[in-house]
């Protein structure tokens, strides 16, 4: 067979699936025994063409991607055909080079959930949570999952086809919310948060992700001096970059004729730690590239002291203010949607549709499923989670 995922409506599509699929009772049953298993395994691996020839599998395996689908199982519940074969290559590859890899992978119940995709796929089922299938397993913790594609465009003011919103209940996919009748055709930035400070303000708790940065690098504080205070950074930041002003870009403060920016600048070349781990994230000060997230950092800042200042005590801004959220209140947390966004078929959305789509129905799954709450309190050493406290963190990212 040739070496690439074919068509979804292919036969060979269905056969690679099946091929898998067949397997599942070796790695999901009583009693399974992993020398069986992952010899099983290893035949129609190859024989079906799930191990990829034409594949850089080495960098992909040190990407935001791979990290995050192997730091949980419930992780590849949304996975797709393409994603199942760079897994398994990227596993059958490193083994390769370091004996036993493939043992932890299954030891992990990663092998087994690859496997449990293959057959849902297969089957055509693609909600994967079968805790939330069966009404069974962990108690979810929020009843609505909120993803936010940002955009630092324009003005506050400005309707922007850039920023989406995505929103799911706890037993449907998610589906988009556009700006109420007789608002603009795109949501602005201040109808964002206008919107938010309404749907926080309702007793359910939500979580809400949002994909820029939160704050800045540690080497940011220390040049300016300014405490290390998230609350306190907020206040200061608007008082030099007032990108919440009406009329007012963030051009037009980079460029001195508002705020006082230049006063708090910072360096391309500084990355947060949770910038470093995901890998591909660029700096929240490296303006003017692509896939660069300063702009809509440095617009996004504002409307979180905003959403603060309006909702007092009624919303937990993670990290900052703790780990662990209080039981029943709402969330409001950075995201990276690269982390998951391929992981999900696009279906007719645009791209930025889609970041928020992906976000949102993570959540949901992740929270379904229990992974949301470890994902809460991820393995940071005692450095990092006090660097990150101030810094930030990206939600998903372990």
């Amino acid at each position: 067979m040739a070496n690439q995922i074919p068509s979804p409506a292919s036969a060979e599509w269905h056969e690679r699936l099946r091929g898998l699929a067949a397997l599942l009772p070796l790695f999901d049953g009583p009693g399974s025994e992993p020398d069986a298993a992952i010899n099983a395994l290893n035949e129609p691996a190859y024989r079906l063409g799930w191990v990829l020839a034409e594949f850089d599998w080495s960098e992909w395996a040190h990407g935001p991607e791979y990290k995050t689908l192997v730091a949980n199982p419930a992780n590849v519940a949304s996975a797709d055909p393409l994603t199942l074969a760079r897994l398994l290559t990227a596993h059958f590859r490193q083994d390769r080079f370091c004996e036993g890899h493939l043992l932890g992978a299954f030891e992990s119940g990663h092998l087994a959930a690859i496997v449990r995709r293959a057959g849902e796929l297969v089957g055509g089922r693609t909600k994967p949570s079968r805790s939330a299938r069966r009404g069974s397993g962990p108690t979810p913790l929020y009843a609505r999952y909120v993803g936010i594609d940002y955009s630092g465009a324009q003005t506050p003011n400005s309707g922007l086809s850039g920023l989406r919103v995505s929103m799911a209940e706890r037993h449907g996919e998610p589906v988009e919310v556009r700006p109420v009748r007789g608002a603009k055709k795109h949501w602005t930035r201040r109808g964002i948060a206008e919107w938010l400070v309404g749907r926080l303000a309702e007793e359910e708790p939500a979580i809400v992700g949002i994909d820029h940065g939160f704050s800045f690098p540690l080497a940011y504080f220390d040049r300016h001096g300014l405490p290390r205070d998230w609350p306190a950074f907020l206040d200061d930041f608007c008082r030099h970059w007032p990108t919440d002003d009406e009329d007012t870009s963030v051009q037009l403060v980079r460029e001195g004729a508002v705020g006082n920016g230049s006063a708090r600048a910072g360096d391309a070349k500084w990355r947060r730690i949770t910038e470093v781990r995901a890998g591909g994230a660029k700096s929240v000060f490296h303006f003017d590239v692509q896939g660069s997230v300063a702009k809509s950092t440095h617009a996004g800042l504002p409307w979180l002291r905003y959403i603060r200042q309006r909702l007092p005590g009624r919303v937990h801004f993670w990290p900052f203010d703790g780990w662990t959220p209080p039981a029943g209140r709402s969330v409001v947390a950075e995201v990276y949607p690269s982390l998951w966004s391929r992981s999900f078929p696009r279906a007719d959305r645009t791209p930025d549709q889609h970041d928020a789509w992906s976000v949102a129905e993570w959540l949901r799954r992740a929270d379904l499923d229990g992974v949301l709450a470890s994902s809460l309190t991820p393995p940071l050493t005692a450095e990092e989670r006090e660097i990150a406290l101030m810094e930030g963190w990206i939600l998903g990212l372990g």
